[in-house]
């Protein structure tokens, strides 16, 4: 089954499809159509995305972290482990995204 979240970034409007995928971790989402990262290539140039961990072909990404980029929200390229006490960032909120079976906090900004 598919879910449709439709998204207005820069006055445009946009749908993100996906689908849903229960893990160890959460109940989470497979964007089907690469909406992230053509986002992330949009916000950051492909070289950036491509080399970064970031790794949306394998991507799960958390409720929270699809209503951030529905709130036109940009995730960050930076994945934490959700096991590090990171304090020094000065961006505040975060969401989830499995890559690989490993659990991880992404930045929005």
């Amino acid at each position: 089954m598919y879910y449709f979240y439709t998204i207005k970034q820069n006055e445009k409007i946009k749908i993100m499809k996906t689908v849903k995928k229960q893990t160890r971790f959460m109940d989470g989402n497979i964007d089907v159509d690469g909406f992230v990262f053509d986002l992330l290539v949009n916000e950051y140039g492909l070289k950036a995305v491509l080399e970064s961990e970031f790794d949306t072909d394998n991507a799960i990404y958390s409720n929270g972290f699809v209503i951030a980029i529905m709130s036109d929200k940009v995730p960050t390229l930076e994945l934490h482990p959700t096991t590090s006490h990171r304090h020094s960032n000065e961006l505040e909120e975060y969401h989830h995204v499995i890559i690989n079976d490993e659990c991880y906090n992404v930045y929005f900004k």
